[in-house]
């Protein structure tokens, strides 16, 4: 089986009939980074959450130039302790749907840490992972698929992305990358049902 068949497969097995939720995050940049803001969607574009958070920590100035997220827009907001239970509860239950899993986690992971909570465990599966596989580029240096970014994910789908570097825009970006996948993926293999 080809690469774009096996990930397709692979979006049914892991997706189809689940009761996913997406998350998303954004940051205060690249250095040891902290939340500022996260969204969670459930598959009806319903948001279960849409926060800006004071991080504990400033905001470096590129993120605030790509996000619009400054240190004087959260100097009134909430801390992440007063929003922890509503995500721990919320992505503790469900399978999370994340692109770019890896960062998304380190970044809840760092921010739990500065503030001496526990790090939730979390069932996922890396949306940006699945599509670097079905678009195929491979990196002739490590002959890994090489990550693309969610624009060319939406692109590739024919999705509009959803106001870019906004964690709620990117949530509902990724649901209808992930759900033209899924779309596509029932075309090509009616017979396929996922794996129980």
């Amino acid at each position: 089986m080809d690469e774009t068949k096996q990930a397709l497969s692979d979006i049914l097995c892991a997706l189809d009939g689940q009761d996913y939720i997406v998350l998303d995050t954004e940051t205060t940049g690249l250095h040891e980074p902290e939340l500022v803001s996260i969204a969670i969607l459930d598959r009806n574009e319903t948001p279960l959450m849409d926060e800006i958070v004071r991080p504990g920590k400033a905001i470096e100035l590129n993120a605030s130039r790509i996000t619009g997220i400054t240190d004087d827009l959260v100097r009134e907001m909430p801390e992440f302790p007063d929003i922890y239970e509503r995500i721990r509860e919320l992505i503790s239950t469900k399978l999370v749907v994340i692109y770019n899993a890896a960062y998304d986690l380190q970044v809840l992971r760092n921010t739990c840490r500065r503030y001496g909570l526990p790090i939730p465990k979390v069932n996922h599966w890396c949306a940006m992972e699945w599509f670097a596989r079905l678009y195929g580029v491979r990196n002739s240096r490590t002959n890994d698929y090489t990550w693309q970014k969610l624009s060319t994910a939406a692109s590739y789908f024919a999705v509009k992305p959803y106001g870019a570097h906004n964690a709620l825009g990117d949530c509902i970006t990724t649901l209808r990358v992930v759900e033209a996948g899924l779309r596509k993926a029932r075309e090509l293999r009616p017979h396929m049902r996922r794996l129980l």
